[in-house]
């Protein structure tokens, strides 16, 4: 692994973050965070593993893909179960993302990057984003949004993820390469990420805030 990578160390930065704010947490969605960001690691790590002995590590990440749906919809949960019941709808969005996810798998095999079903979650997560925006906006109870966990949480989902889903549909378009450098998508790519992890990690702190003033 790449330990200068920036996206890398964003993730490091996330993690000791999450370690730090949310070890107590009696809460399991936040403790789930610090257990989805070393999971994220070492996935990362034995990727580059994988691929610095020329071995295909795509089914790596696809197993992955697996779990990032699942912890992304929890999260969703929590933040939306402020305002309403939503089992309902969120199970038809992670029906929907896992049969898709599933179904590619038993077309194409698991060693084809799942770029399918990461596009459709991509989608179907920004949309619950957007869904909870209006929630938040239509609540007539007054909530202090800096200080406000869930709401940046939330916001970093949108970001990465709606950032990822223009990437994935114009990809011809950001696959303009600088000189003989990186690519425009890649440098989206590690901006998608870096404002992903750092808004989680306010997250984090505004979480470690609200906890000390329930307590």
């Amino acid at each position: 692994m790449n330990f200068t990578s920036p996206i890398v160390i964003a993730e490091l930065i996330c993690l000791i973050g999450a370690f730090i704010f949310l070890r107590n947490d009696k809460t399991v969605f936040w403790k789930l965070n610090i257990a989805y960001l070393l999971l994220a690691l070492l996935t990362e790590a034995a990727g580059s593993y994988m691929s610095a002995k020329r071995e295909n590590n795509l089914w790596l990440y696809n197993a992955f893909v697996f779990f990032e749906i699942g912890f992304i919809f929890i999260g969703i949960y929590h933040s939306l179960k402020d305002y309403l019941n939503p089992k309902p709808i969120l199970f038809v969005g992670l029906g929907i993302v896992y049969a898709i996810y599933f179904g590619f798998i038993l077309k194409d095999s698991i060693m084809v990057f799942n770029s399918v079903a990461v596009t459709v979650m991509s989608v179907v997560f920004s949309l619950y984003c957007l869904y909870y925006y209006y929630l938040l906006l239509n609540d007539d109870k007054f909530i202090e949004i800096k200080d406000h966990p869930q709401f940046w949480w939330i916001t970093g989902v949108l970001f990465y993820y709606f950032g990822g889903t223009v990437c994935n549909l114009l990809s011809d378009v950001f696959d303009v390469r600088f000189g003989k450098g990186f690519t425009l998508r890649y440098v989206i790519t590690i901006t998608l990420n870096l404002i992903l992890y750092s808004v989680w990690t306010y997250s984090y702190t505004c979480r470690a805030k609200q906890r000390k003033l329930q307590s």
